[in-house]
């Protein structure tokens, strides 16, 4: 798994790194593939990842971040690394916002936005 962007400023490598590296445990969850085999350079739809996973990773983003994203982020930005540089360079995120790569699952605030994320609600149409 490739987390490092040569061409990002030292100062964004953490937000970078850490976005990438969600990205990649969110992605492999979602479709059911070792996070292993998943590079950051390589587009989103070599690996299968279809419109309804887009939307429903994005919005499992959107609460991570606690950040509005336009819910065609990874059509938008087809690979994790453009994705990630996108949200660090565009959307401000900074080092401080991700300081771990998953949300911690013991703070409610966490737990509630789950039922908002479109995820939530795609788990709700599909009985899931």
């Amino acid at each position: 798994m490739q987390l490092k962007d040569s061409n990002s400023k030292p100062s964004t490598n953490n937000a970078v790194d850490t976005i990438q590296e969600w990205l990649v445990n969110q992605i492999a969850t979602q479709l059911s593939i070792k996070a292993q085999t998943i590079k950051v350079t390589e587009p989103l739809t070599r690996y299968g990842l279809d419109s309804i996973d887009s939307v429903t990773i994005v919005g499992e983003l959107e609460d991570w971040l606690d950040a509005e994203l336009p819910p065609t982020l990874l059509w938008d930005y087809p690979t994790i690394e453009k994705a990630s540089q996108y949200l660090v360079n565009e959307v401000g995120v900074t080092p401080a916002e991700t300081t771990t790569a998953e949300p911690a699952t013991n703070q409610p605030k966490q737990e509630a936005p789950k039922e908002k994320a479109w995820g939530g609600l795609w788990n709700k149409i599909s009985g899931s």
